[in-house]
């Protein structure tokens, strides 16, 4: 977030419409696109952090092939949930610590209604909401079996390398809510409805799933033309996705899916149904207009002032002597600093292109860095 620059109106926009929305069991999701380098994966992590800062569970995903089935999507997304309050992006993760973050610092009382909360909702899966019951009452609030508790950790989070019986835990556990759930091809849409929901469920403020550079999996050296089977079933995962959230099936959640402006070309040539659904409208008088709420949106939209305004590099350029202060920079070199970088940013704001505002990060760091006191000097660390 310290280095955010152009992003402080959208985020002030998601807190003030998205997340309410989805703590009131709304859903929404949204592409954001643009070229490699341009700031996807920064807006990202600064969404993340800034939702987690407001009670959102984040789950952050670095794609490769999660739409390759929806079994390793609700795996994607189960292995990366982060319960809110720590500011560290990579803090442990996972379905079962955001059960846990939960019930943290709750006495008996107040845990027994998030159970019965639980319990009470028709909204998720039978079988996911009884594992997750059971996870809670025998693994969290019991908290005396710790191999029945890696047992049910296991099917939360669909381990592949964790072979669980149901049979034979009914028989060592007959106290088992049932029935009880296993993650399977036939079951993989409700289960993923079902865990986009659990926070909101158990109360937090609701989930935020990002997924990152997932064009990724589409890559291919065959013309997009003939994309692999596999690769077209990535497309009518996400078709499925964008569906499934039309027709209000995701709730308590919001996702947003960052990707390269080619992929409406792809989705266009191998599968038309998709890119109908997100394409932006192309009517003359819209041609070129900003609407950072569409589901398919530019990077740029979502930032103001943009990469293409000096007044970016400028907000970006004091965000970098701040901290080169906390680093050692006297106060008396800021102003002659901040003049040359106001130039440098004139520079790079009049010819934007691929990674631009990542050179002039490097650039300006540079220059500020090369002004930081040494180690010992005046008290203040290197």
């Amino acid at each position: 977030m310290r280095v955010s620059a152009g992003l402080h109106d959208s985020l002030e926009r998601i807190e003030r419409e998205t997340l309410p929305f989805i703590a009131a069991r709304g859903g929404e999701i949204q592409f954001v696109f643009g070229p490699y380098g341009r700031g996807k994966t920064h807006f990202l992590k600064a969404l993340a952090q800034w939702a987690s800062e407001r009670g959102c569970v984040t789950a952050y995903v670095d794609c490769q092939r999660p739409f390759e089935s929806l079994v390793e999507t609700y795996r994607a997304i189960a292995a990366g949930m982060r319960p809110p309050g720590s500011h560290r992006f990579f803090a442990s993760t996972g379905i079962t610590r955001t059960i846990e973050a939960r019930f943290a610092g709750l006495d008996a009382i107040e845990q027994r209604a998030v159970i019965a909360r639980l319990k009470a909702d028709r909204a998720l899966s039978p079988d996911f909401r009884n594992l997750a019951v059971a996870y809670c009452t025998e693994a969290v609030a019991g908290g005396g079996d710790e191999d029945l508790a890696d047992r049910l950790e296991a099917l939360l989070a669909n381990t592949p390398t964790f072979r669980v019986t149901l049979g034979t835990l009914y028989q060592e556990y007959p106290q088992l809510p049932r029935p009880l759930g296993k993650l399977a091809k036939r079951n993989a849409a409700v289960w993923l409805r079902s865990v986009l929901s659990l926070p909101q469920v158990l109360g937090y403020n609701g989930l935020v799933v990002l997924f990152d550079e997932t064009e990724a999996a589409l890559r291919s050296t065959r013309p997009w033309s003939s994309l692999s089977r596999r690769q077209q079933a990535h497309l009518a995962h996400i078709r499925t996705f964008v569906d499934h959230m039309a027709t209000g099936a995701f709730r308590g959640c919001a996702i947003y899916y960052a990707v390269t402006e080619e992929f409406i070309e792809i989705a266009d040539r191998n599968l038309g149904a998709l890119s109908q659904r997100i394409e932006r409208t192309r009517l003359l008088e819209l041609d070129g207009a900003s609407n950072p709420r569409a589901v398919w949106v530019n990077i740029d939209e979502l930032t103001e002032p943009g990469p293409q305004d000096p007044r970016f590099f400028a907000e970006l350029s004091d965000r970098i002597i701040n901290i080169g202060l906390e680093a050692g920079l006297r106060r008396s070199d800021t102003g002659h600093l901040a003049n040359s970088l106001r130039g440098i940013g004139n520079r790079y704001a009049s010819y934007i292109t691929e990674g631009r505002v990542r050179e002039f990060v490097k650039e300006a760091a540079t220059l500020v860095a090369q002004k930081v006191a040494p180690a010992g000097t005046q008290g203040r660390p290197k």
